[in-house]
């Protein structure tokens, strides 16, 4: 715990530095002033999309782009040489994203509509959301060489995970898209304006927590194989 708390540290560290903050610190500004546009009647069915992709893009593409760029430093020759195990790395880079993922929904929620239509549910669904997108973009990031290989592919990574936004817009319906982990995320984002029966809720959070299991699963095995192995380390 006390490796993966100080790689966590040096995670939100680098991304502030790397300007990480104050990019999305005007992405909110921009959501909040587009939002502010928006007729009272439609500004919470937009606000729930605008929400729902902005964590997924987040952790996505971000960490395709903070994996590529410590490949190409040479990070990763020394990183696992030290105690640092890979299950403890990929958990500091998951919150770090999942919690600025979380800062920037709640900042572009709270200026449309108050802190007081804040709940758990809305942050979890945020929260959430981010960590199994990290994973995702993590796992696939790994395979590639240059940012370009990686930005070519991920669009077959993650498009599917976008389609029940068409049931959340009333355009094509699915019983099929509870399978998905973004059924649940739109559930529990739209929660502050839809209140959620007790099943939803359950569904909500338990379908994100399955696929987050599965990711990780998924990006451990994939970091091991085209990292850890290529530079002589052992899996951990």
């Amino acid at each position: 715990m006390r490796r993966t708390l100080a790689a966590w540290g040096h995670d939100v560290k680098f991304q502030i530095r790397q300007g990480f903050y104050l990019a999305y610190l005007l992405i909110t500004v921009m959501y909040s002033l587009l939002l502010s546009l928006v007729p009272a009647g439609a500004k919470s069915e937009l606000s729930v999309i605008v929400i729902f992709t902005d964590p997924s893009a987040l952790g996505f593409f971000f960490i395709g782009g903070i994996v590529l760029l410590e490949k190409g430093q040479n990070i990763y020759d020394n990183l696992f040489v030290t105690p640092l195990q890979v299950r403890e790395y990929m958990t500091a880079k998951t919150l770090s994203l999942a919690m600025l993922s979380t800062l920037s929904g709640t900042a572009v929620h709270v200026s449309s509509f108050g802190i007081e239509e804040i709940s758990g549910l809305f942050l979890a669904g945020i929260f959430l959301t981010s960590a199994f997108f990290t994973l995702i973009g993590l796992g696939l990031a790994v395979r590639y060489e240059t940012l370009n290989g990686f930005f070519l592919v991920s669009p077959m990574y993650s498009i599917l995970f976008y389609v029940p936004v068409l049931g959340y817009m009333k355009l094509f319906d699915s019983p099929l898209y509870y399978l998905l982990p973004t059924q649940g995320t739109l559930l529990l984002i739209a929660s502050p304006f839809h209140p959620l029966a007790a099943w939803e809720m359950v569904y909500g959070l338990l379908v994100l927590l399955i696929w987050i299991g599965l990711a990780y699963v998924w990006a451990k095995r994939s970091f091991t194989n085209y990292i850890v192995l290529k530079i002589g380390g052992g899996a951990r």
